[in-house]
């Protein structure tokens, strides 16, 4: 088929259509000339499924690599991927076709199926990895210029041998979604284990009391580079009770959380915004304070505290002086900062009944935006 029309106005054409895959199939099959800019976007996102034949789907459509539109995947998904090895006639030169790939993510894999991907493309700068095993780690440092790091539910079930980290550095400047609940070890501990240090300018961790003292360290590490942190930390058993058991959850509030270990944002100099996700169950109001005591950053423009509505029905008379401590602490940040604070989650009257009752001194002089979801 012949086009009048420029090439590069064809390109304009393909590219207004990038989200509608319908149309690029369309296009696709239009004329050779048109292929390789559709392919562009249709291949732009690729997931592979395991358990769904995804991988001999690709294979069967693509059987000679040279010729595969694998090097316009710019986001890879590969998932349930369980008891893959370097020889497994799923795992061949096809693999190295992704060469281009910017963003890597992998839910349900095992150890040895991670093998193949090391150093997948040169151009990864984002990587997520979800209930995976300690070789995500020299994963991890086999790509030189990673950003952005999501490391979500890790577990280690088998014995766990101490790890040799290799002599490369990714830069590791971007974020890092950090979820760790009950890991061993660490895994915070071992991301510090990274050569080249961190230097990670928006952390977001959710963490346990075993993870405490690593977080800590791990923040600290990145103090020079720190603009944004999200936290949220769980005390020991909280999040392991349901939320309607009340009189348990009671019980949490009133003894309080020995041995708490707050982040240390004393050099963080360029904290922009921090955000604090409140737990349903266990009293981590005096956690929040005790770390806000410490930030001394003149760019620190937002302070965000999300709580679950559930929050109102937990809270004992320690825990409520706890929250009337916090009250007296963020009304210093707007005498020193002009930093309205935020609250958000509680929706309707909850969320009333809680700036009153727990936050007395900010909501009678209206220095705090109360924000329902």
């Amino acid at each position: 088929m012949s086009c009048i029309l420029p090439p590069e106005i064809l390109d304009l054409v393909i590219d207004h259509l990038h989200d509608e895959r319908a149309a690029l199939k369309t296009c696709c099959v239009v004329s050779k000339s048109w292929a390789p800019r559709t392919r562009s976007h249709l291949f732009a996102r690729v997931e592979l499924n395991a358990s769904r034949f995804h991988m001999d789907m690709w294979k069967r459509a693509f059987p000679d690599p040279s010729n595969s539109p694998a090097h316009y995947t710019s986001t890879l998904c590969v998932s349930n991927l369980q008891t893959l090895t370097i020889t497994n006639r799923h795992v061949g030169s096809w693999i190295r076709t992704f060469r281009n790939v910017a963003h890597l993510e992998f839910l349900y894999v095992g150890p040895a199926a991670l093998i193949p991907f090391y150093g997948l493309s040169p151009t990864v700068r984002s990587l997520r990895v979800a209930h995976s095993t300690a070789e995500v780690f020299d994963l991890i440092c086999s790509f030189p210029l990673l950003e952005d790091l999501a490391l979500v539910a890790l577990s280690f079930k088998r014995r766990v041998d101490p790890w040799n980290p290799p002599p490369t550095s990714p830069k590791l400047t971007g974020s890092l979604n950090l979820r760790a609940l009950g890991t061993v070890p660490p895994v915070a501990r071992r991301l510090l284990d990274i050569p080249g240090g961190l230097r990670f300018s928006n952390i977001k961790v959710v963490f346990s009391d075993n993870e405490a003292q690593s977080v800590r360290d791990l923040v600290l590490t990145c103090s020079d580079t720190l603009e944004s942190l999200t936290t949220r930390y769980f005390p020991s058993g909280a999040f392991f009770q349901p939320p309607w058991l009340t009189s348990t959850s009671s019980l949490f509030a009133e003894a309080g959380i020995p041995g708490m270990v707050p982040h240390d944002l004393s050099k963080a100099m360029k904290l922009k915004r921090i955000t604090f996700l409140q737990t349903t169950m266990g009293s981590t109001v005096q956690w929040i304070t005790m770390a806000l005591q410490t930030v001394v950053s003149k760019n620190l423009r937002s302070i965000t505290i999300c709580v679950d509505r559930f929050v109102l029905v937990t809270v004992g008379e320690a825990a409520h002086q706890e929250w009337n401590d916090l009250d007296r602490l963020l009304v210093q940040f707007w005498n020193t900062h002009s930093i309205r604070p935020r609250v958000t989650r509680l929706v309707g009257k909850d969320m009333r009944d809680f700036a009153q009752s727990l936050l007395p001194e900010l909501t009678r002089r209206e220095l705090v935006d109360l924000v329902g979801i």
